[in-house]
């Protein structure tokens, strides 16, 4: 079965409409998806290329060693999203929501963030490398080994924020 059908499928489940829950794994993906429930999806080994997002739920979500290339998330909400061991090369968020997610060993590399929301989010070696955005926010987000290396962000406000921490 595609990773195409198995999102679709994860979306009709998620909705009450037949379908089944999506776990994706060492799959690869460029389809575009709009106004899907993805939350509890489980994706791991999979390759997104050039796939697009939006208005696209994650709740809860757990991604484990994917690979985006060129993706697109618009207007996407990853409350409570997992993340670990993934890498973002290239791709555009524009509107995200990462209220109280969790990334741990992961790197955005040439990325644009626009309107992005970190409030209590958790990270553990997290890369930031190159990237570039506006309008980057965050409240209580608390984060070890985070590196912004070559990132440059207009109007970040991070609140109550802790990131590399000796204490």
């Amino acid at each position: 079965m595609s990773s195409q059908q198995i999102i679709l499928d994860h979306d009709r489940w998620r909705k009450g409409v037949g379908g089944a829950p999506a776990g994706l794994s060492g799959e690869a993906d460029g389809f575009a998806y709009s106004e899907l429930d993805l939350n509890l999806a489980q994706f791991s080994g999979t390759v997104f290329t050039a796939s697009s997002f939006t208005r696209t739920t994650f709740h809860e979500a757990r991604w484990t060693h994917c690979q985006f290339s060129h993706c697109t998330f618009s207007q996407c909400d990853f409350k409570g999203l997992t993340l670990v061991g993934c890498t973002f090369v290239g791709c555009t968020f524009d509107q995200a929501l990462f209220q109280g997610s969790t990334l741990g060993t992961t790197t955005f590399s040439d990325c644009i963030w626009t309107d992005m929301n970190f409030d209590q989010a958790r990270w553990q070696d997290v890369k930031v490398l190159g990237c570039r955005g506006t309008r980057v926010n965050a409240r209580q987000l608390r984060g070890e080994n985070v590196d912004f290396t070559g990132s440059h962000f207009e109007h970040l406000e991070f609140e109550d924020t802790l990131l590399n921490s000796t204490h």
